[in-house]
């Protein structure tokens, strides 16, 4: 089993050698290597992938909660 470390950046668990710490304020933490790459792209283009990365998630909260409802429906149908 592979080892993941959580991004305090993008909030996410990644693989840890996906992983490097990255020093801040606060002392190091650990940053994926994406995120690294991101931050050094143009703002426009970081602006951008902000956008596509929220429609994203907005998405796949919705599908969460689309399961939530149907498993709450079939566990009733069972009771």
């Amino acid at each position: 089993m592979t080892e993941t470390v959580f991004c305090y950046c993008c909030r996410v668990h990644h693989d840890k050698n996906q992983m490097r710490l990255f020093p801040t304020r606060q002392g190091h933490r650990w940053r994926c290597l994406r995120s690294i790459a991101a931050a050094q792209l143009p703002v426009e283009t970081r602006d951008t992938l902000g956008r596509l990365q929220s429609q994203e998630n907005r998405a796949q909260a919705s599908r969460a909660a689309q399961n939530s409802v149907q498993l709450r429906h079939s566990r009733q149908a069972f009771a």
